[in-house]
């Protein structure tokens, strides 16, 4: 076995062999001693951890085999032959293979109880293939068991998770790794502290498969005497000291030595990829320590005692935002190109740009008359004319002011007032156009006035609006909404109708053309024709 690489030499050949995954081997060491096995199981979880090993601990467990007295691989003492089938779902992932697959399993096994179908990565069958499946997985013959591998259960169809028994395989805790990590050190002869160990295992990120293969990695370059900064060089890893050096500068806001940490770095040709990766998992450690979570970490007395040092002093804010920065900067375009990290480092030290938002413009009566005026010509062209038409038709009705009695004055003290109910009645309109645009007009072509009083708010319309006053009054929640957004306080909205001494006076003032409106016995619906768009009654000769 001296040409065997260790994962394989070392791989379990016993359920007692099997690391981090307790609660699957009690439940399948008890069916096997309760002799209750089920037809198909399906095994899912992350590459590396026991997934395929178990299958074939099981399948020899289910038919009475046991590995042999001193045997320290499953090849060793695998002897089911042809009554153990493994498929590669990766490569046999079409129809024709699952067919062969079901003429095979009618035939009883050799020498064994049960004849043992291990499906690789069975996610990566095609969908004719799983459908051709499901028959023989949900009543196979009675001596076939079906055990499924998978790292993506949920790429499975719900009816093929429905037949099997599932069982779901966690990652390899840093502890149980490193435990065996050192027992087959310590087999082969392997000096290697415990530091270098927690490295690899957090290295491997919950595989054992991947620990075993870094031990080995290490062990091929520095030999059978290992020490920290040797498996760290071998690993191609930065040391911690850099990277907690830079976490550190960024939590106390120190740009000009996080800087330099990084030029050091880059002048290594480090790959910041891997340093990026170690700063952010010292930041988190932060985060868990200022937090009171600091038991879930996996660390030894040394860096407990260098995190207690670097966390003195610093608010679980400052770790949040430095956190945040440092994982979303991305180094993957140019892993040797320092720039993304010294970015962040600079985010967390002059925090983020803030962009200013222009202050809010306050729109006098004057300015609102004009945009009201400007109003219509941003119509669509067919309402911009009818707007036009109405326009000129009020005009008309409009007394002529140059031969009519002028107006009384009126007093100083009254002027402030009508332009506040001006302003007032536009930003009405400016904020319920944009919630429903024909109740906006009938308020802007039948309100004249908007004021404040005891009883709320009032509108004022004209008195030959009726019809859009009760338009408006049909919608007073809605109104009393915008204005509660419009005052900042909660109004009760009041429609009325204006007096007529308020509205154009007809004495003195130009009759319409052809003096339709003048006329006697005219229906209501043809004076608002007149009035609004000018229209005459058609005369036959």
């Amino acid at each position: 076995m001296s040409g065997t690489v260790l994962y394989r030499k070392w791989r379990p050949a016993d359920f007692d062999e099997v690391v981090g995954q307790e609660p699957v081997v009690r439940t399948l060491r008890n069916a096997v001693a309760q002799d209750k096995i089920s037809h198909a199981y399906l095994f899912c979880g992350p590459r590396g951890t026991g997934k395929t090993t178990t299958a074939r601990i099981l399948a020899r467990a289910i038919n009475g085999r046991t590995a042999s007295t001193g045997a320290t691989a499953l090849g060793e003492s695998d002897d089911l032959g042809f009554d153990l089938v493994e498929i590669d779902a990766a490569s046999n992932r079409g129809i024709d293979d699952i067919r062969e697959l079901r003429e095979r399993a009618n035939y009883r096994p050799g020498s064994a109880r049960f004849k043992v179908y291990l499906i690789d990565e069975v996610h990566q069958l095609t969908g004719p293939a799983a459908d051709a499946l499901l028959k023989t997985l949900e009543e196979p013959p009675p001596h076939v068991v079906f055990i499924l591998a998978t790292t993506d259960p949920e790429a499975l169809k719900p009816t093929i998770l429905s037949r099997c028994q599932r069982f779901d395989f966690r990652r390899v805790s840093v502890d149980d790794m490193v435990g065996r990590l050192r027992a087959i050190a310590e087999s082969e002869g392997i000096e290697i502290p415990d530091e270098a160990l927690r490295i690899i295992a957090r290295e491997a990120t919950g595989s054992l498969r991947d620990g075993v293969n870094l031990l080995d990695q290490v062990w091929v370059m520095c030999g059978s005497s290992v020490t920290l900064e040797a498996a760290q060089e071998a690993l191609g890893l930065s040391p911690d000291a850099r990277a907690m050096e830079l976490a550190s500068a960024a939590l106390r806001g120190e740009l000009a030595e996080g800087l330099a940490v990084l030029s050091a770095v880059q002048e290594d040709a480090i790959d910041f990829g891997r340093f990026k990766k170690q700063v952010v998992e010292h930041l988190r450690h932060v985060l868990l320590s200022l937090t009171g979570a600091a038991g879930t970490l996996s660390l030894s007395a040394p860096e407990i005692e260098r995190l207690d040092e670097v966390s003195k002093g610093i608010e679980a804010s400052a770790a949040v935002t430095a956190l945040r920065e440092f994982s979303q900067a991305d180094v993957r375009r140019d892993p040797y190109q320092p720039l993304p990290l010294e970015l962040a480092l600079a985010s967390v030290v002059y925090g983020p740009p803030v962009v200013e938002t222009p202050a809010p413009q306050v729109q006098t009566a004057q300015q609102g008359g004009q945009q009201r005026q400007t109003r219509p010509q941003q119509r669509p062209d067919g309402q911009r004319r009818q707007g036009q038409r109405r326009e000129q038709q009020q005009t008309r009705n409009l007394p002529d002011r140059t031969t009519a009695s002028p107006e009384p004055a009126r007093s100083t003290e009254r002027q402030p007032e009508r332009a506040t109910g001006q302003q007032l009645l536009d930003r009405l309109l400016g904020t319920l156009m944009r919630r429903d645009k024909v109740l906006a007009a009938a308020l802007r072509d039948g309100c004249q006035e908007a004021r404040t009083s005891d009883e709320g708010l009032v509108l004022e319309f004209a008195p030959n609006r009726e019809g859009h006053m009760k338009r408006c009054q049909d919608s007073l929640p809605q109104l009393a909404k915008v204005a509660e957004e419009v005052l900042k306080r909660p109004v009760q909205v009041v429609c009325v109708l204006g007096s007529q001494t308020d509205a154009p006076k007809s004495d003195g003032a130009p009759a319409p053309a052809g003096n339709e409106a003048a006329k006697p016995g005219r229906s209501r619906i043809a004076e608002e024709a007149s009035r609004r768009f000018g229209a005459r009654p058609y005369q036959s000769n």
